[in-house]
């Protein structure tokens, strides 16, 4: 991790944490969302997310959405999976799943198994393979979870590395801001993570179109909290449209 003296990682706190004061004002949620996120979420048990993509090569869209529709009945009983919600990109040929796991441990036993090897690893059709791997932040996700009873349609994957904060500051960062995503209009679910070995964090976003995550995207909260945030560096943002039958096979709520 990237680490500076406190002389300069205070202020950087303190100047984003005012801006985020900003948007708390603006974005509070009212008491009907206050009510909708205390109650316990379904992504509670998930401790451990993994974010996989890659390229095609050899194949159609149309032919990996047969291939998706066949074997997934094979991951739906893996230990340990909650879910796999499976993704497409068709413009920029990028293509993957979020899956989320009971344990880290769970997830590295799926990694080294057959299943995997065969599916991913050494899929000749499958280039460019990217597998990352990211502990979930509890306390903001059972915010910002579970805040529509509705099927996603996108996915957005927000990643970025830390500047002139910790890793503990991050956190109490998100514990504070997390309410103002929970008003977000058309936002299912965001998942908060941290792959603290990597300087890694971001989020995983469920949408229920991507006119609403455009709409975030465009938004002041976006461009304060993320855009513009000189503490995240590196801003990674994917969005992906959901396959959905494939993913209501793998527990997609």
């Amino acid at each position: 991790m990237l680490r500076m003296s406190n002389k300069y990682v205070w202020p950087a706190v303190i100047i984003f944490s005012v801006g985020l004061m900003v948007f708390q004002s603006c974005a509070a949620p009212s008491p009907e969302v206050t009510t909708t996120v205390q109650k316990e979420k379904p992504m509670s048990n998930t401790n451990y997310i993994q974010v996989v993509n890659f390229n095609l090569e050899g194949i159609t869209h149309d032919d990996f959405m047969g291939v998706a529709e066949s074997v997934a009945p094979n991951f739906a009983p893996l230990d340990g999976l909650i879910s796999k919600v499976w993704l497409s990109d068709k413009a920029n040929n990028t293509y993957g799943g979020v899956y989320s796991w009971a344990s880290g441990e769970v997830c590295a036993t799926y990694r080294s198994g057959e299943l995997y090897a065969g599916a991913l690893a050494t899929n000749p059709n499958f280039v460019n393979l990217l597998d990352d791997g990211f502990d979930v932040l509890a306390g903001p996700s059972s915010v910002t979870g579970g805040l529509m009873d509705q099927t996603p349609k996108y996915i957005q994957v927000v990643n970025f590395n830390l500047e002139g904060i910790t890793h503990d500051d991050f956190m109490g960062i998100a514990e504070t801001v997390a309410p103002n995503f929970a008003s977000l209009g058309g936002l299912i679910s965001k998942v908060w993570l941290s792959d603290q070995a990597n300087n890694t964090y971001g989020g995983v976003y469920s949408w229920a179109s991507q006119e609403a995550c455009e709409a975030y995207r465009n938004g002041e909260l976006y461009a304060g909290a993320l855009a513009t945030n000189p503490n995240f560096v590196n801003l990674s943002d994917k969005g992906f449209d959901v396959l959905e039958n494939p993913s209501k096979v793998t527990h997609m709520k």
